[in-house]
């Protein structure tokens, strides 16, 4: 009976004390139980999209660049043997062998090539047969049937990739062609490789900054190594192989590594200078064109370590609302509450951008250092919301000025060179015309091929520096922008409405790069026939249109890609309005629209 005396005997205060710790105890040990696993599975989550994030874009990374060197190696190839067919043809029109004879010979020079460990070059015509082939067997056989050979015979320029197998493969593997039709001779010259055999056209140094990059946590990185055990890439050990000096685990990590295609293992390691080894998660996948491995990885002691902060400072939190929960149960009432819910509408207000909301509440208590810590933090976001939009526009700015500096270095400096070389080999061509003809001839090609190279620097630095200054302004770079689009792609590109435009400056800068990304995402990835540039203007605003009638963009609606990122980031630098609406049945159409005051401003 004594301890309900006791109870009784107690003041309510302490009663509703007693009340509250029984009854809080439990709930905040499920409470806490609870948080820390849910908060467990968030970390987990998050760090393996973090990893997953990291191996896939240095996945994307490398495969692009093996692509195109892929690409301009077989392009180059294909292109040289073109010019070298069409010296033996000149040869023949000169007299100095029957066309029999300079097939032959061309035949012999392209026979004698190996692209990479078992590529070659070959010969089709215009009706899908061998003409030129390292396989006598399959000369003048009809191979119209074969689908990449209809598409050759179809295209007869270009690169194409298809999958072949060959009778002692066990599955098919990539391969990749660029074709080159000399017309004379009705020959389709194909430079043909298998892609896995380019596994030293990537240098790991084009990616070095992008490695560095990648880290998360406090000491998570991501690393490459090949098929060989040895380190690409890694921020310590680059260079090192893996099975040597013991570095291999004895649970056979590394084999796992390479010996999989992809997947997330754990492992424990002991860096140098530490007394015992931590356990680790890594996220890696293959790269079967270069066999290299690209992994991420983490130690698990960094990846929970919110988790053992949020514990402890739980357990604080847990002590003194026990100790004092009873106390505030007895104060909750309106002059708490409403303050909190009107704090938590202006922290709602303020999650929209608006820094600008205050909290009139100028008590004493903690409701009122809070209102003041809630001023004081809104006022803080927007001194660095200002100061971070000023640093993105300086960075900008920057960098459309380090992209003029190239244009011009390009125009004033390597095109007159390029202008020398090409006077001297005309020069050299006419000295050479009656004691030597075929130099000669070789010298003109020469002199045309640097005369190419003259107007696509010229082109390059146009695309560099496109706007220019008063003297010109937007239209008259818009103008420039689509001349080069049909010049350089098969594309038909049309500009409405650019006369008279008189937008100069940074807003000039920023608008012509957005419709300038707009055109080549367009060109890249929609394969369109024709794309329209439209430009309407009232007294409120201008509306810049880009429509293709291509096969649409994927990545329009989550806006993933870099080119899209920086399409955005431009309009809102000028205060524009930016929309993308792409399909595969209409096509891709994007609108920027923007206020005259803005352009007016910005100009």
């Amino acid at each position: 009976m004594w301890p309900r005396t006791i109870l009784n005997n107690l003041p309510i205060r302490y009663k509703i004390m007693l009340v509250c710790t029984v009854l809080f105890a439990p709930l905040a040990l499920l409470s806490g139980g609870f948080t820390t696993m849910v908060m467990r599975e968030a970390l987990e989550a998050q760090v393996d999209r973090e990893l997953n994030n990291s191996t896939g874009l240095m996945l994307n990374m490398i495969r692009t660049s093996v692509r195109l060197s892929i690409r301009n190696s077989l392009r180059t190839i294909s292109e040289t043997n073109a010019e070298i067919v069409k010296l033996f043809y000149q040869e023949y029109l000169d007299g100095n062998l029957t066309e029999q004879e300079a097939k032959a010979r061309a035949e012999a020079v392209l026979l004698s090539q190996k692209i990479a460990k078992s590529g070659y070059l070959y010969c089709l015509d215009s009706n899908g047969i061998v003409v030129v082939h390292p396989e006598p067997e399959l000369r003048f056989v009809d191979l119209s049937d074969v689908p990449f050979v209809a598409e050759q015979v179809r295209n007869k320029n270009g690169y194409a990739e298809y999958k072949w197998k060959n009778p002692e493969d066990l599955e098919p593997r990539d391969k990749a062609y660029w074709m080159t039709y000399f017309e004379p001779w009705d020959w389709i010259i194909s430079a043909s490789a298998y892609r896995d055999e380019f596994d030293q056209v990537v240098n790991i140094d084009d990616f070095q900054e992008s490695f560095e990059a990648l880290k998360f946590m406090t000491s998570g990185y991501t690393f490459v190594l090949d098929l060989t055990g040895k380190l690409i890439a890694h921020p310590v050990h680059q260079g090192k192989n893996v099975f040597d000096k013991g570095m291999e685990r004895s649970d056979g990590f590394f084999m796992s590594l390479l010996t999989q295609k992809k997947g997330k293992l754990y492992y424990d390691w002991q860096n140098p200078g530490e007394t015992a080894p931590r356990k680790k998660v890594v996220v890696f996948a293959r790269i079967p064109e270069v066999n290299w491995v690209v992994a991420s990885s983490a130690y698990l002691d960094d990846i929970y370590k919110p988790l053992d902060t949020m514990f402890d400072i739980g357990v604080l939190v847990t002590l003194f609302c026990l100790s004092g929960g009873a106390l505030v149960a007895m104060y909750v009432s309106t002059t708490i509450t409403q303050p909190l819910d009107l704090l938590t509408n202006l922290f709602a207000q303020g999650a929209t951008g608006d820094y600008s909301v205050r909290m009139k509440y100028h008590s004493r208590d903690e409701v009122g250092q809070l209102s003041s810590f809630f001023n004081r933090f809104m006022e803080q976001l927007g001194v660095e919301s200002s100061e971070r939009k000023r640093l993105e526009r300086q960075i900008t700015e920057a960098d459309d000025q380090e992209r003029i500096h190239i244009g011009q270095e390009l125009h004033d400096d390597l095109a007159p060179h390029l202008i020398g070389i090409e006077i001297m080999c005309r020069t050299l061509s006419m000295r050479l015309l009656e004691t030597a003809p075929t130099a000669a001839i070789q010298a003109e090609t020469i002199r045309s091929l640097v005369a190419d190279a003259t107007l696509k620097t010229r082109s390059l630095a146009r695309g560099f520096c496109p706007i220019y200054g008063v003297d010109d302004g937007l239209g008259a770079a818009l103008h420039e922008l689509i001349r080069n689009v049909k010049t350089f792609y098969p594309v038909e590109c049309q500009l409405y409405g650019a006369e008279g435009i008189e937008i100069r400056g940074a807003v000039a800068v920023h608008i012509y790069r957005i419709i300038q990304e707009a055109i080549n995402n367009a060109v890249k990835h929609a394969a369109p026939s024709q794309i329209v540039v439209t430009l309407l203007r009232d007294s409120e605003r201008f509306v810049f249109e880009v429509k293709d009638d291509g096969s649409g963009l994927s990545d329009t609606k989550d806006s993933a890609g870099m080119g899209l990122q920086i399409m955005n980031y431009r309009a809102r630098m000028i205060g524009a309005e930016l929309k993308i609406e792409s399909s595969q049945e209409h096509g891709t159409m994007v609108w920027l629209r923007m206020c005259s005051k803005n352009i007016n401003e910005g100009s």
